[in-house]
């Protein structure tokens, strides 16, 4: 039994599955490397530059994201933790009026101040639903003010659509890519004071013709840009917004 077990394996088609085995294996190597750098240049949003202030503090650090080396100090009555857990949290259409409103956003000029208008409704609505894994989350009208919880606000710096023509071409060199700057400001209202405001700019970066999840490809990327950033956002007033090192069951050593 053992001979011909032998003579089994040295059959032309068993050294044949082998070397596919092999081919398989380098192929899969090579396609986790390449989706690696591609999740590296991925369309989405960054904290470029934070305030984080302590109510009843003594003061607020500057947190600059190119610095991370430098060190942050804080000297703070409450010993520098964060604010966190709201009761809920009540967003008021960002402000875009002096923001710069350009690239692929609408069929024609004349549709492109409507398209303006929208927009901080649309991204309101992107960060209430983001929010709500937080806390209760509302959208304010005008005449509306929240008397606890927290109050997210801020205003666009640049919303720029980019080029659908330049991605197709040579979107994976960044031509035409879209950019979205903003700014947020949370405000804890019941203390009457403003807990976090930071800076944040991205967009569909390296990404071509094709598109992601994260980005259009020869859509209307602005849309793909505020969902990212409200998301960013959500991850940024989280905790533990993956989850990571949570427990499904007790061991116990």
């Amino acid at each position: 039994m053992r001979v011909a077990a032998q003579k089994r394996s040295e059959l032309p088609f068993a050294r044949e599955w082998a070397r596919a085995g092999q081919q398989y294996l380098s192929m899969k190597s090579f396609l986790v490397v390449v989706s690696g750098i591609l999740l590296c240049s991925c369309a989405d949003m960054y904290v470029s530059k934070t305030d984080v202030a302590t109510c009843g503090g003594s003061s607020a650090a500057a947190i600059d994201a190119k610095d991370y080396g430098s060190g942050v100090h804080m000297v703070t009555a409450n010993c520098g933790v964060g604010a966190y857990d709201p009761k809920a949290i009540y967003i008021r259409p960002f402000c875009i009026d002096t923001a710069v409103f350009e690239g692929d956003e609408a069929p024609s000029d004349g549709e492109m101040p409507i398209r303006k208008a929208l927009t901080p409704v649309e991204f309101a609505q992107d960060l209430k639903e983001e929010l709500e894994k937080i806390a209760p989350a509302r959208i304010l009208r005008d005449h509306e003010s929240p008397r606890i919880g927290w109050l997210v606000e801020g205003h666009f710096n640049r919303v720029d659509g980019g080029s659908p023509l330049a991605r197709f071409f040579f979107g994976n060199l960044g031509a035409g890519r879209s950019f979205l700057a903003l700014h947020v400001r949370v405000t804890d209202v019941t203390k009457g004071c403003v807990v976090y405001e930071f800076d944040m700019a991205g967009g569909s970066r390296f990404q071509g013709k094709l598109g992601t999840v994260r980005a259009s490809g020869l859509g209307k990327a602005t849309h793909f840009d505020l969902r990212n950033a409200a998301e960013r956002v959500y991850i940024t007033l989280s905790t533990n917004p993956y989850r990571y090192a949570a427990r499904s069951d007790a061991t116990l050593q």
